[in-house]
């Protein structure tokens, strides 16, 4: 009888792949019809959810799972309950109803019972997850995902068949995707790779090239994030060929024309991009897809704002806006809101588009806010140590049996073993006040990092606010001398923005490597400035130290303020033969620093009324520095920062 109730589930799941929205009553008329003659009420739940899970939970779904809660109560069994809740809180789930999908989840948990059903907690718990990932609230998503994975760490997978291993392996490759995922939104990439690596090769050796599919896409979701756009593209392209190999319904299909045509339009090509992605925004809106709806009108309207297209880029973002914030959606919410200032300032709507900044920064701190970085560490640290305590017990339940079974082999080595015992029980509690004592410096070491990370954080958030003000301030401004001196402020600013930007990215949260800071900071300043024929070439030849705030800060402001001089001054008219040449070694005992160039040059000394030198002088004071200036006409200026008092990490 379960090879025929194998047989029918088997033949209604390709019908469903197969039929067009005109025959799917039909379907699922028959489907019901078939069920009722099942003896088997878990058969009959099973084969009823499991094609609603076919129907990637569509509103047409709704009337098998109202027919499996029916049998469920009418048979009143836990079992049935547990399934048929499980698949209800599914179907809210996948269609943006996030609320009652909680509500029903739990539920359908208050009734699994972790014998009879090992896999069906760490199910509700992924689902679970993703609905606290939606709502922005990554330290309980990720909690709750932990708390899955350990839900399935504690099945014996020895005990199952073979069935049952597939079961497990698909289960833990779906669970290894959305760990991969949180991981990939927290910018920890290293993390997110390790597990969409172990997600995929999990689905395919089971051969399912749909999962496999997805869980390649999200990789390339991550490869976009890092800026790696050819290569996103070639991961986007490959899940589509493997969803389509395996299969799946159109809404997959079409996830995949969406992240294309979004690689495309980072990789500017606009053409493509746009045919992508109207394909993919087209089906969603006939579908009534709320969620990728919303992630095409955003991505619609940043390649509209890309290509210039201002009005068409507000339209589509204002609408993707209004739909996450309907959803609760905080970070399709922030994504509409960035596009929306970028194009409201495009065409000189200040107004809203600080309006729309401020909520940009506003969603964008709900998520990545110090109490979020801090509870993920937390629920991380917490996860790895019950894991240890766990393994902890089972080793000393199992050194327990060992010493009850020695003992009852010689009656006359009891006093030894007791002797023994009693050292190795003090040398054990040593040991294990030692651990405690290790654990709570880690922890507060841990701790310590986690908030200056925060306060990194805020700081590199408060200092950006005040570069976006000053931009849009200049953008009003139309004294020319008034605009100039704005710029310089905004790029004083981003001078230490950089800084702290550096400090909440890295592991080193206390130090910064000269190397990649001059990098983007002289980066920075050069495309700041408008050249009105040759850009101006610059050669770099820094050392790469590390070293504390307090040094690079001030070393930061006064090459921003050498560099923005020379440019200001050094040239009357920019040629392909002007050049700035930046040094920064360790000679000595000192700290060397030259700004050079091949400009005009000048005779005398520098007038020291300016703002600028001021600021270089008291900085240089700080430093117990030295900034002397060496120059000649019409062969270039030299100047050199000796300094003096620095900290090396």
């Amino acid at each position: 009888m379960k090879y025929y109730y194998l047989i029918s589930l088997l033949c209604f799941s390709s019908l469903l792949q197969s039929q067009n929205n005109s025959d799917k009553q039909k379907v699922i008329d028959s489907l019901i019809s078939t069920v009722d003659t099942y003896t088997d009420n878990y058969e009959k739940i099973r084969v009823l959810t499991s094609n609603a899970g076919q129907f990637r939970y569509s509103k047409d779904s709704r009337v098998l799972i109202d027919k499996a809660i029916s049998i469920s109560k009418t048979n009143n069994d836990a079992k049935l309950f547990a399934n048929s809740y499980y698949s209800l809180g599914n179907f809210f789930y996948y269609n943006s109803q996030l609320d009652s999908a909680e509500i029903f989840l739990d539920k359908s948990i208050s009734y699994v019972n972790d014998d009879t059903m090992p896999f069906l907690r760490a199910s509700n718990l992924m689902t679970k997850s993703a609905i606290y990932r939606k709502h922005g609230n990554i330290p309980l998503a990720l909690a709750t995902m932990l708390n899955s994975k350990r839900a399935l760490d504690k099945i014996d997978t020895l005990k199952l068949d073979e069935n049952q291993r597939r079961k497990f392996k698909g289960e833990s490759s779906v669970l290894n995707n959305s760990l991969a995922n949180y991981y990939n939104q927290m910018e920890e990439f290293d993390k997110a790779s390790i597990y969409y690596e172990n997600a995929y090769k999990a689905s395919l050796s089971l051969d399912s090239y749909v999962n496999a599919g997805i869980i390649i896409s999200n990789e390339g979701e991550m490869l976009l994030n890092q800026g790696r756009y050819q290569k996103a593209l070639t991961q986007f392209e490959k899940g589509k060929v493997l969803k389509e190999k395996g299969n799946a319904p159109m809404r997959f299909i079409m996830s995949s024309a969406l992240n294309i045509g979004n690689a495309h339009s980072k990789l500017k090509n606009y053409d493509e991009a746009l045919m992508f992605l109207k394909q993919a925004h087209d089906y969603y809106e006939k579908a009534g897809v709320t969620e990728n709806l919303t992630i095409a009108k955003n991505y619609l309207g940043n390649l509209y704002y890309e290509t210039g297209k201002y009005n068409l880029a507000i339209k589509n973002c204002n609408t993707a806006k209004d739909l996450a914030l309907k959803a609760g959606n905080l970070e399709l919410t922030s994504e509409a809101c960035d596009c929306l200032s970028k194009s409201y300032k495009s065409i000189g709507s200040y107004n809203l588009a600080l309006e729309n900044y401020q909520l940009y920064t506003k969603t964008k701190d709900s998520i990545f806010n110090e109490n979020n970085i801090k509870k993920q560490t937390e629920q991380e640290m917490e996860y790895e140590f019950n894991k240890t305590q766990e393994l902890n017990a089972i080793e000393l339940e199992a050194k327990e049996k060992q010493s009850k079974l020695y003992s009852y082999l010689a009656a006359s080595g009891l006093l030894l073993v007791l002797v023994l015992g009693f050292f190795s029980y003090r040398n054990k509690k040593q040991s294990i006040t030692l651990a405690k004592q290790k654990k709570l410096l880690e922890a507060s070491v841990d701790e310590k990092n986690v908030l200056l990370k925060e306060t990194h954080h805020r700081v590199k958030n408060s200092f950006q606010i005040v570069s976006s003000l000053l931009y849009l301030q200049s953008e009003s401004v139309v004294d020319k001398e008034a605009k100039i001196a704005i710029k310089e402020a905004e790029n004083r600013v981003r001078s230490m923005v950089l800084i702290h930007q550096r400090l909440y990215n890295k592991d080193e949260l206390v130090g910064i490597n000269t190397q990649d800071y001059f990098n983007d900071l002289i980066r920075d300043i050069f495309e700041s400035h408008q050249f009105e024929s040759e850009p101006l070439s610059y050669e770099l030849d820094v050392e790469p130290l590390v070293l504390d705030i307090e040094t690079i800060t001030p070393i930061g402001l006064i090459l921003n303020e050498l560099i923005v001089n020379t440019i200001k001054h050094a040239f009357n008219e920019v040629t392909p033969e002007s050049k700035i040449d930046i040094q920064f070694h360790k000679e000595g005992e000192h700290l060397v620093l030259k700004v050079i160039d091949n400009g005009k040059g000048f005779e005398g000394e520098i007038k020291s009324t300016s703002f600028g030198i001021t600021l270089m002088k008291a900085l240089s004071k700080k430093l117990k520095a030295t900034l002397n200036y060496k120059s000649e006409l019409n062969k270039g200026t030299e100047a050199t920062l000796v300094i003096k008092k620095y900290k090396l990490l």
